[in-house]
């Protein structure tokens, strides 16, 4: 018997292939050792293809739907540079506005 059948079942996908990648790696390194002894069952050897090897990558999370009221994209004029910008653009403003009142 095996480790591999020893094991409890792994109820996350991402653990059992990695099991089950672990243990075909194994397999074959013994099968290619095994047949290093006869260099004729080396040429006739076909190397075993694990299924859990395809589609690794994880699609990624679904984008939230917005809260209600709130438009998409983002808000540029909202960050904090363009607030103090636009708060030393008014005291400019008025400042030459004043200026301008007094002459």
């Amino acid at each position: 018997m095996t480790r591999v059948m020893d094991a409890p079942f792994l109820e996350d996908a991402q653990g059992r292939r990695r099991q089950a990648s672990r243990a075909t790696r194994h397999a074959v390194r013994s099968q290619l050792h095994v047949a290093l002894l006869d260099e004729e069952d080396l040429d006739d050897k076909v190397l075993p293809v694990v299924p859990h090897d395809l589609g690794r990558k994880t699609s990624p999370k679904p984008k939230k739907a917005p809260a209600p009221g709130r438009r998409g994209g983002f808000k540029v004029w909202k960050t904090a540079f363009w607030k103090r910008r636009r708060e030393l653009w008014a005291e400019r403003n008025a400042a030459e506005r004043a200026i301008a009142e007094a002459e």
